[in-house]
């Protein structure tokens, strides 16, 4: 029987926002235990911390939707940073995210600032620019990163893959070990392939690599990507974890693609066992600017909608924090840091084999 809720419990006493004077190491994580006790987006976002870092220090299998453009507006260190420490087991992401990080390693490439109210964008294309809002690169540079870079992979692989076909998450470990030798250790694909994380991209076509795949002289010699075989792969991993005591949580940076992709599984698990029993997952967080009313959010809101579902177990930590990724993850991360300490690694559970998942 459920219990009427006390309005007036004292936990729940909205706190007004100051300023600590104390400064120095666990600066940003008072802040956000101070905003988890105010209001709108603060105290999502103060809520959202909470809802990781429990994620963290339970055993639950994470798994982390990386959407937007957030590779090139520099986001992508925190990405690795948190594969690296063992926060993420599973990533789903968009095609440019684990591919745009390797402008930064690039020799001779850099990343520019720009005022976007400000700025000539006819003027940028006759200089030689392509522009992220309020950033831009070199278009050579990029258009070498798509065909150098990417299409010199997909050259490789038709050498050395003797099968007809891969799936996208196998493809895409090879590009991480290939990466990795290829002086670029630090991107995001190359770090999950030494960590041992499986990254899943369904719309790998939309972004670089499809380019590099196109201007690949032996891509016609190389694997089919099988899809289907990838979708296949995550529901075997969702299935583990969740007919287990393990479980699965996810963390949603923006929608689309992503997103729906690691929902979907939750209910493709339930088919299996005869959709007796919803399989949710267990805790949930997503951080977006998308608005719930206009059917963009990519998988519904977390705590309401998706209940419907069974994506997300009901009475469970599912926060919706609408924010800017840019502004939300950096402070989140440092207060990860601040809470765990430097050197912390997730060692339990212990990662995926990906000899095993493949």
């Amino acid at each position: 029987m459920t219990r009427e809720p006390r309005f007036d419990d004292p936990n729940l006493v909205r706190e007004p926002m100051t300023v600590t004077e104390d400064g120095g190491r666990g600066s940003v994580l008072s802040l956000l235990g101070r905003m988890g006790k105010s209001a709108f987006q603060g105290r999502k976002l103060g809520e959202a911390f909470e809802a990781w870092k429990s994620m963290i220090e339970g055993d639950s299998l994470i798994c982390l939707g990386y959407a937007a453009s957030m590779s090139s507006a520099g986001m992508w260190p925190l990405i690795t940073w948190l594969v690296e420490r063992g926060y993420v087991d599973v990533l789903a992401s968009t095609s440019a995210n684990i591919t745009e990080d390797l402008l930064d390693m690039m020799d001779g490439t850099r990343v520019y600032r720009v005022d976007p109210e400000h700025v000539d964008d006819v003027a940028l294309a006759e200089k030689g620019y392509y522009r992220f809002y309020d950033h831009i690169v070199s278009s050579k540079k990029y258009d070498q990163m798509e065909t150098v870079v990417t299409g010199r992979f997909f050259d490789e692989l038709a050498d050395t893959w003797r099968k007809p076909t891969i799936p996208t998450v196998r493809l895409l470990f090879e590009l991480g070990n290939w990466l990795n030798a290829k002086g670029f250790e630090k991107s995001i694909l190359a770090t999950a392939a030494r960590a041992q994380v499986p990254v899943f991209c369904c719309g790998l076509p939309d972004g670089p690599i499809g380019e590099g795949y196109s201007t690949s002289p032996k891509a016609e010699q190389a694997p089919v990507v099988d899809f289907f075989k990838d979708y296949r792969i995550a529901t075997d991993i969702m299935d583990n974890a969740m007919m287990s005591t393990r479980g699965t949580s996810v963390i949603f940076l923006g929608g689309g693609v992503p997103k729906d992709f690691l929902q979907i599984t939750a209910t493709s698990v339930r088919t299996r066992h005869g959709n007796v029993d919803p399989t949710p997952h267990k805790a949930s967080v997503q951080i977006t600017t998308d608005n719930t009313v206009y059917g963009g959010l990519g998988g519904a809101t977390l705590a309401t909608e998706c209940i419907s579902w069974g994506k997300e177990a009901h009475g469970s930590a599912n926060v919706m924090c609408f924010a800017d990724v840019t502004i939300a993850l950096p402070i989140i991360c440092q207060g990860l840091a601040e809470h765990f300490g430097r050197g912390h690694r997730r060692e339990r559970p212990k990662p995926l084999k990906l000899s095993e998942v493949f």
